[in-house]
């Protein structure tokens, strides 16, 4: 990890200590609220991927996972939040023209929304669908039937339920009315977004794999049973030691200054894989009370799981994976 690299993580540690650590459980319960929004556009995290002429900051693959990796340790839905703007709707945008739009969400003047699921074609319509991003916009960004990506412009009503993880996006089953809509890409540009920001995705998973265990190793210090601490007995010990081990050598990849494709797909399999089994133990090891909000450590369980949806298509990207190391094609038998 280089000067900078490291000057970075300790910056953006220093903003989640007085932005995010003491409304950690709200934005759970809340949503990201919008002091949150303008603190992370005021740093610059907002187009820090972005090359300046685009209003970005024009921070290197590094330094930018370093934003996502440090504050996933204290929301994974604040880190999403940031990469999906950076890493889906920002590049979107601006590759099919839409400058101005892009600099308004740069600038805080408007929110776009990102669906996960396909909306139908057409104007003056009301639909529903699963909607991964989270908050009254005029904008939303959505698959189309004809496996294009649409620009709708509309209005969505609120559903009032909770989503298994993510909860600081609000993502539920909501309705959109449809105003306007505009193909902006196509399928293969949404493909082509997600292995390229594989080494970002891989920062997330990391980021709340290591808020896990520094919340376990701390529980377990101060939890006794039998009259010891539970870090005394060597099942706990040695499990967390190994999986804080496991943690940092693939941190120690992730904030290297190779950008190779390829070992990027690598990285985010071996992440995606390790934050289910981190945060799993980061709860047993809180036994009861992990499961409850206050704790704070469930919430990277859920988020482990839900992001190892939404990013990780196992699938996909280990087909592509393989076919990168074979040269050619493979694994469709």
């Amino acid at each position: 990890m280089n000067d900078q690299v490291q000057m970075l993580l300790d910056n953006v540690k220093q903003f989640c200590e007085q932005n995010i650590r003491d409304i950690a459980l709200n934005i759970e319960r809340n949503r990201i609220p919008d002091q949150i929004f303008s603190a992370l556009r005021e740093q610059g995290f907002i187009g820090a991927n972005l090359p300046s002429s685009s209003g970005g900051a024009d921070l290197d693959r590094a330094s930018y996972d370093a934003i996502l990796f440090q504050i996933a340790e204290y929301s994974p839905s604040v880190a999403y939040y940031v990469y999906m703007n950076n890493s889906i709707i920002l590049p979107l945008l601006l590759k099919a023209g839409k400058k101005e739009l892009a600099a308004d969400i740069i600038s805080g003047k408007e929110r776009v929304g990102l669906s996960a699921g396909n909306i139908l074609e057409g104007v003056g319509i009301k639909t529903t669908f699963q909607e991964t991003a989270i908050f009254p916009s005029n904008f939303m960004i959505s698959a189309g039937s004809d496996g294009s990506i649409a620009l709708l412009k509309g209005t969505f009503e609120e559903s009032g339920r909770k989503s298994l993880g993510l909860r600081g996006l609000g993502i539920g089953i909501r309705s959109f009315s449809v105003e306007k809509t505009e193909k902006i890409g196509r399928k293969e540009d949404m493909e082509k977004i997600f292995v390229d920001s594989s080494w970002e995705q891989a920062a997330i998973f990391l980021g709340l794999s290591q808020g896990a265990i520094e919340k376990a190793v701390e529980y377990t210090k101060v939890r006794k049973t039998f009259n010891f601490p539970l870090k005394d007995y060597s099942p706990v010990a040695f499990r967390l030691s190994e999986l804080k081990s496991d943690l940092e050598m693939m941190k120690f990849y992730l904030f290297s200054e190779d950008g190779d494709r390829e070992k990027g797909l690598m990285l985010k399999t071996r992440a995606a894989d390790f934050s289910r089994k981190a945060t799993k133990y980061a709860l047993q090891y809180h036994g009861g009370y992990g499961y409850l909000e206050d704790f704070g450590v469930e919430k990277f369980y859920r988020d482990s799981v839900a992001l190892n949806a939404v990013m990780f298509r196992t699938d996909v990207d280990r087909r592509i994976l393989a076919e990168s190391i074979y040269k050619s094609k493979t694994g469709y038998l």
